[in-house]
């Protein structure tokens, strides 16, 4: 059986978006355009029908043709209310997702930091043309998710993440285990995990940060995807039908019993060479983005460009909300020389802001 929802928006026109993020592949996904009319009504069609996901707009109060200005709301609005019934109906929860103009999420989604977890997750509107396989993948998955939640609500939630006894002990950390155990619906806890365990390398990382690990160019990008579903380091839990994941502690020890050592103390040339012997592969190393070369020791990937990076040409992110299992971003030196740090609305870290005019200001080496 396909799952069905609804995508809410105040502009006709965009009824196009639910015709083209409904998707016929796997499950299947089928999106219904509906109009906006008075919150506690429209509230009450959506959480009523059953819905497997809901789509909206952020600025549902830009036309007076469908509603007056003294009843307009903005989709945060109608998702808190829609939150709000989850909390007393859990059976009944659904994900929320933002889907915007790009000028929108910008200028009023970004700023409006109250309204970021009433939201499973966020796409502004010209993704949904160029990333729409993703994004349709994305929205299975998130319906599936709940489905799981919603499944095991009554009893063991940690079995939402689908590993062994063995796996399972490095899920157990507090910010998880009591935060899954604590929630009062099914939106909390895969807030929680899409937030600090699906988006956050720590626990699980993705093929970046694998690449960056081992030193790899992105070339390599598939034929390391490969390699390690051959070794069994897939993560299969919640979610990962959308987001794909690498456990990371079968990867670092996948990394180690091949390189013979710990992944950072080798350069990238080093890690590669290695690798292509006793795999048979042909890895290209990656070069620094500061630099070019590949006789740096990549350990980790940009939080602004997700290339592989090295310590010594990074500066810590600022990064108040990281959880104690999760890896701190760093930005590369190029992302910062650049700007392009800026994109991902990113910060410097004060306690590496005595460096950043030295690195505005620095030669390349």
């Amino acid at each position: 059986m396909s799952f069905k929802g609804y995508l809410v928006d105040d502009t006709e026109e965009d009824a196009v978006y639910a015709r083209l993020l409904s998707s016929k592949e796997g499950r299947g996904l089928s999106l219904e355009y509906l109009n906006v009319s008075e919150a506690t009504a429209l509230t009450n069609t959506l959480f009523n029908s059953n819905s497997d996901i809901v789509l909206l707009d952020f600025r549902l109060d830009e036309n007076p043709a469908m509603i007056s200005p003294e009843q307009a709301y903005k989709g945060s609005g109608l998702a808190q209310l829609l939150r709000d019934k989850a909390m007393a109906s859990p059976e009944k929860d659904f994900p929320i997702v933002l889907l915007s103009a790009e000028d929108k999420f910008r200028n009023f989604f970004r700023p409006d930091r109250t309204a970021h977890d009433l939201f499973d997750v966020a796409y502004g509107k010209d993704r949904a043309s160029t990333d729409r396989k993703l994004i349709q993948t994305q929205l299975i998955s998130l319906c599936e998710g709940y489905q799981t939640l919603k499944s095991c609500w009554s009893g063991d939630r940690m079995s939402v993440f689908g590993v062994e006894a063995d796996d399972l002990d490095y899920f157990s950390n507090q910010d998880i285990t009591v935060t899954l155990h604590e929630a009062g619906a099914p939106h909390i806890a895969a807030r929680v995990i899409l937030k600090n365990v699906i988006e956050r390398n720590g626990i699980l990382i993705n093929t970046s940060e694998a690449l960056a690990r081992l030193g790899i160019d992105e070339s390599g990008r598939s034929m390391l995807e490969a390699l390690l579903n051959k070794h069994d380091i897939a993560y299969s839990g919640i979610f990962s039908s959308g987001w794909p994941r690498w456990l990371a502690h079968r990867f670092d020890a996948f990394a180690e019993s091949i390189l013979q050592k710990r992944a950072s103390n080798l350069t990238g040339n080093a890690k590669c060479q290695i690798l292509n012997e006793k795999t048979g592969l042909s890895f290209q190393p990656a070069q620094s983005t500061w630099n070019n070369s590949s006789d740096e020791k990549f350990i980790f990937s940009c939080a602004s460009c997700d290339r592989p990076a090295e310590i010594r040409h990074s500066l810590s992110a600022y990064d108040p909300t990281c959880p104690r299992h999760a890896q701190r971003r760093r930005i590369c030196w190029d992302c910062i020389q650049t700007d392009k740090y800026l994109e991902r609305c990113l910060n410097i870290d004060e306690i590496d802001i005595g460096l950043y005019d030295e690195v505005k200001r620095k030669e390349r080496d």
